[in-house]
């Protein structure tokens, strides 16, 4: 079937939802909180009742945790308006008040969208469709989303074209060390082998990043669409999407979404009525933090120890099986379909020189609201904890971000103006990473917080290099010395040590990010490890006792 076929297929099982009489009602949450399941019901049952022309549709998460279950209503004519906290009697209220009789309820509405730093802040690309549409139904992708019009025209564009368009876009590598997508994909096209594969990294490596989780519960089509025109750029014919073995939820969902797209003609062979054959298997596998490495990865999908290996070879000329593989993180995908789909988020007035687009970060530790949210780069991480995220909680004072997961650098509360993009951050000495932004309120003593992300660290080691190995091992030993008052003043210098050796030693970014915490914990806190150290007190046991 060619895509004008697919169209039509999907929009005729759409109902009511495309059309722009009716009013849109959005249920929006995680898989695990049951509750929204009631709230659906509860909507679509006093809808029908009184006959109002409305179309209830349960969606994925919008990424706004702390509220969920969220309800937005959008009524013809009108600005979106967002509830939180629904419960199926208040969604009854909804109903009687405002789609009936059109009063909002103040008391009960968190706002109109575009009024809130949460949404005028953001610009949503991978997760455009995030708690916008049904993610079980294909149909909602096709038609509200306007789902596989980017591998459509991907398909009628030659190989070379494509990776050319890729390349105009600017994207990079949304995983970590932000290389440009598009030098990737010329790589792997250009190797000549009879069989390539073409891999989607949707394992949520940090354990505070809910990146693909997200993605893969609430707009699983996304990235599939972006995986398949990856493959069709590079020549592959076969694709894995790798995903966390306790995401069940989500692989449930993608299962669900390829028989859906067998059902369509979008997999398998001939696809759109092209000459591209491909297939996509879901694989799962231990979400260990070095498993964000994408050597590792492959170690881990061919069943051997998840350990790194020193490049090159690269995975695009020999990866997994020793083919040519491209392998490309999720939101990455997310941002490819997006980039054929429609021409704005390719040229947008927010794009920097560098850093083209938007970047999805979750905020988590000492901070309101836990969210996971997509900022345009070159918003600051001021503007994304205090406006966004609320600040800290309890009255107390910001005391460091740190950015990046596990390994990343750690910022002071004076500092936090530095603008979220790939030059800007590694000017400053850091990693976009994973995105994440953990919170530290005033309370937190810097020696035991970085003890407690050094202790995870060494324990998410492979093993497989010296420098890593012994390196976490010994930054753990020493600061938990430290931490326990039996620090000794050479122990600083030994941590700076360490982590030069670390940086320039390790096989993997890893290995060679580990150090991180320590030496930027250690460069802006300094007198706390003196009082530890010297004076054999922590400068927060008084608050503690207190």
């Amino acid at each position: 079937m060619n895509f004008e076929h697919v169209y039509k297929t999907a929009e005729s099982k759409m109902n009511l939802i495309n059309d722009k009489e009716f009013t849109k009602i959005y249920v929006g949450s995680l898989s695990d909180i049951l509750i929204s399941e009631e709230v659906f019901k509860a909507l679509q049952a006093d809808i029908k009742k009184k006959g109002l022309k409305a179309e209830v549709i349960m969606t994925g998460s919008f990424g706004y945790y702390d509220l969920e279950p969220v309800v937005l209503i959008e009524k013809p004519e009108e600005s979106p308006v967002l509830y939180s906290h629904v419960v199926p009697v208040t969604a009854s209220k909804l109903v009687d008040e405002y789609l009936t009789n059109n009063n909002r309820k103040p008391g009960m509405v968190l706002s109109e969208t575009s009024s809130l730093p949460l949404f005028n802040l953001q610009k949503r690309v991978a997760l455009r469709n995030c708690g916008r549409i049904n993610p079980d139904e294909i149909a909602h992708y096709i038609v509200l989303g306007k789902g596989y019009s980017g591998l459509s025209k991907a398909l009628k564009m030659s190989r070379t074209a494509l990776i050319d368009e890729l390349t105009k876009s600017g994207l990079r590598g949304r995983g970590g060390a932000g290389f440009y997508s598009a030098d990737k994909w010329k790589t792997c096209h250009d190797e000549a082998s009879t069989e390539k594969y073409a891999i989607c990294n949707a394992v949520d490596s940090d354990p505070s990043a809910r990146t693909a989780r997200l993605l893969l519960e609430s707009d699983p089509h996304s990235v599939l669409e972006g995986l398949l025109i990856g493959a069709y750029a590079v020549g592959a014919s076969k694709c894995f999407l790798c995903i966390n073995t306790d995401y069940g939820a989500a692989k449930k969902r993608l299962e669900n979404a390829l028989d859906q797209m067998k059902d369509y003609g979008l997999l398998g062979r001939k696809i759109l009525d092209s000459s591209f054959n491909c297939e996509i298997e879901v694989m799962a596998v231990e979400g260990a933090l070095v498993a964000g490495e994408e050597t590792a990865l492959l170690r881990s999908m061919e069943k051997r120890q998840t350990m790194p290996y020193l490049r090159p070879p690269y995975p695009a000329t020999k990866g997994l099986a020793g083919k040519p593989t491209l392998i490309q993180n999720i939101e990455t995908l997310s941002n490819v379909s997006a980039i054929f789909q429609n021409e704005t988020a390719r040229n947008s007035s927010t794009d920097l020189k560098y850093s083209k687009g938007s970047k999805v970060v979750t905020l988590t530790g000492d901070v309101i609201h836990k969210y996971t949210i997509e900022v345009p780069f070159g918003t600051t991480l001021k503007h994304i904890v205090e406006d966004i995220g609320g600040g800290v909680p309890k009255g107390r004072g910001l005391k460091a971000v740190q950015l990046g997961g596990p390994t990343g650098t750690f910022f002071s509360a004076d500092s936090l103006d530095i603008a979220l993009d790939y030059e800007t951050i590694v000017q400053a000495g850091a990693m976009i990473g994973s995105g994440t932004i953990s919170v530290f309120d005033d309370s937190s003593c810097a020696v035991e917080m970085t003890n407690d992300i050094m202790t995870y660290v060494q324990s998410q080691s492979c093993g497989k290099c010296v420098f890593c190995r012994e390196g976490t091992f010994q930054m753990s030993d020493i600061l938990k010395d430290i931490s326990e008052k039996k620090g000794k003043p050479q122990d600083l210098d030994l941590l700076k040590e360490l982590g030069a050796a670390m940086k320039n030693g390790c096989i993997c970014g890893l290995g060679r990010t580990a150090s991180n915490p320590v030496l930027s914990s250690m460069k802006l806190f300094r007198s706390e490890y003196d009082s530890h150290i010297k004076e054999k007190k922590c400068l927060y046991d008084r608050d503690k006792a207190g």
